[in-house]
């Protein structure tokens, strides 16, 4: 039964995580298509949306949790972060590099500040 309860914790999450993803970027894209925004800024905007999203994961995987907040949003980051390499090793003919591993680090570091910032309202609102 615990199993069942936490397949769906980690459900949820990602699907918070895609969604996060999928209506941000709708909306990034309406705007770049009729030209309110540049390159330039569209590709700092993308990233801030995978990092909202990796918080918003890692937040929601945590508000369950009693404790160790750190530790679900550091589960959450490990879950997603094979998703993307994957994507990105399988998906795209793309090489692993130097800037990657900094890029993976700093979504870790997201998700896992998530968890603690989750696991913080979780026990305030008790």
């Amino acid at each position: 039964m615990n199993y069942l309860k936490n397949i769906k914790k980690y459900g949820v999450s990602f699907l918070i995580f895609i969604s996060i993803i999928l209506v941000f970027t709708f909306f990034l894209s309406i705007f770049y298509y009729f030209g309110v925004l540049s390159y330039k800024t569209i590709s700092i905007i993308k990233m801030i949306i995978l990092l909202l999203s990796f918080f918003g994961g890692g937040f929601f995987m945590s508000v369950s949790a009693t404790k160790k907040g750190w530790l679900e949003g550091f589960k959450f980051a490990i879950m997603v972060s094979i998703f993307l390499l994957l994507f990105q090793l399988l998906g795209i003919d793309k090489s692993f590099h130097i800037k990657d591993m900094i890029f993976y680090i700093i979504l870790f570091i997201t998700s896992i500040f998530g968890g603690m910032v989750g696991i913080h309202f979780t026990l305030h609102e008790k």
